[in-house]
């Protein structure tokens, strides 16, 4: 919308109101304004009426004119009343600009066509380039059972968006050298970004949360955002937003700016006791000795997370789009695990991973039914030995000559 639409709406909808004071403090700027040489420009990114006044070529009575009309109906800065009763959209940008940190808690909820249900809520800092959030994250699908986890998630934007997430009660963390993005951390940041499309509408004093406020609403998008900012400090105090027609909401509340924040808090050091995982790499840092015990806990997660069968991949397994597009699928289909099974079969994988060179590793258990005795879901020649170790259907682990291993038929059909 331009200037000078935003104008003849506001005119068309300001109500008369007069203040001595602020209509001397108006009057005031604008002849400074006429006193300054005509080829000044003004630092402030913001539209400024009286630069716009004085670059037309009216004569200076015109001008005058022009300013008592803005005073009469009450424009102040291309948005609010100059009684004082409202506050202008650019000046709450403004200050949100000012704001050296920011906090908040927040909540959310998302519907997805397939069924599945997220929700979250928990508490963002901001300072400077970090963003951290301490946050309970849950989601259902469809019909089954809820699940929740708890999580840290840091991310430093002055450095290719480097990002921490961790996981207290498993001591888990994940580390991405250069993430891209993330929701949560940067729900704000988007917000901000949302705020300056031009579609703000003030719907004036209300209530909320037995405040006073003054309201905003942007619509961008198929979302629309509801801004209720303090009369007197001109900043948010709650933000909500909503898209897809409602099925995507996030609520900002308690949001406080401009208060200490130790730096403490957006430390980066990956805990010595944590089990760590780079992102970019898939490398993990395991504290510990991996062993078939955390192979078999892998892979009896994933099977009973699959209905009781074994998955068509477990690092290794059928070649080919047409079994890496099942695999996909499957993912989609599994129950989560309990939160403390929740990292075995990664840690499972990652003993796969660590196998001696020309240990023969062969995933077959494709469709194998968990609890099937007679039917091997993986194998692999451990360094030294004559003999393979076979995990089966029921997770036992049987020693057998290579003679009597089965075939794997996509090895038999590439020969």
């Amino acid at each position: 919308m331009s200037s000078a639409e935003k104008i003849k709406r506001l005119f068309a909808k300001s109500d008369l109101t007069v203040n001595s004071k602020l209509d001397d403090r108006i009057i005031n700027d604008a002849l400074t304004a006429f006193e300054k040489p005509e080829k000044t420009q003004s630092v402030s990114p913001e539209p400024n009426i009286w630069r716009i006044i004085m670059k037309s070529r009216i004569t200076k009575l015109a001008a005058a004119a022009a300013i008592i009309m803005i005073v009469l109906v009450g424009l102040h800065r291309l948005g609010g009343s100059i009684d004082g009763a409202t506050v202008a959209w650019a000046d709450v940008l403004e200050n949100m600009e000012a704001a050296q940190t920011v906090t908040f808690t927040f909540e959310y909820e998302r519907r997805y066509e397939d069924g599945e249900y997220c929700w979250g809520k928990g508490t963002t800092r901001i300072k400077g380039p970090y963003r951290r959030a301490d946050a309970t994250d849950g989601h259902r699908y469809q019909d089954g059972p809820p699940h929740e986890e708890t999580t840290i998630s840091i991310m430093d934007l002055s450095r290719q968006n480097q990002f921490v997430l961790l996981y207290p009660p498993q001591k888990w963390a994940y580390f991405a050298p250069d993430h891209g993005g993330n929701d949560t951390l940067l729900t704000y940041d988007g917000l901000k970004k949302d705020f300056r499309d031009g579609t703000e509408e003030s719907l004036g004093r209300v209530k909320i949360d037995d405040r006073d406020a003054v309201c905003f609403r942007i619509s961008k998008d198929n979302k629309e955002i509801t801004v209720w900012a303090d009369p007197d400090t001109a900043l948010p105090i709650k933000i909500e937003r909503t898209a897809d027609d409602g099925i995507d909401k996030t609520v900002l509340s308690d949001i406080a700016f401009d208060v200490e924040l130790d730096d403490e808090l957006f430390d980066m050091t990956l805990p010595d006791d944590y089990v760590v995982t780079n992102m970019e790499t898939e490398e993990c840092r395991v504290l510990f000795e991996l062993t078939e015990k955390h192979l078999i806990e892998g892979l009896s997660v994933n099977a009973k997370a699959l209905d009781g069968k074994f998955p068509t991949l477990y690092k290794g397994g059928r070649h080919g789009k047409e079994a890496f597009e099942k695999y996909i699928a499957e993912t989609r289909e599994m129950s989560e695990p309990p939160m403390e099974d929740k990292f075995k079969p990664s840690l499972g994988v990652e003993f796969v991973k660590r196998l001696p060179e020309g240990s023969d590793y062969q995933y077959v258990g494709e469709d194998v039914k968990l609890g099937d005795a007679n039917t091997p879901v993986c194998w692999w020649k451990p360094q030294g030995s004559k003999t393979y170790r076979v995990v089966y259907g029921d997770l036992s682990i049987r020693d057998i000559e290579p003679s009597d291993l089965p075939e794997v038929p996509w090895l038999t059909e590439q020969k």
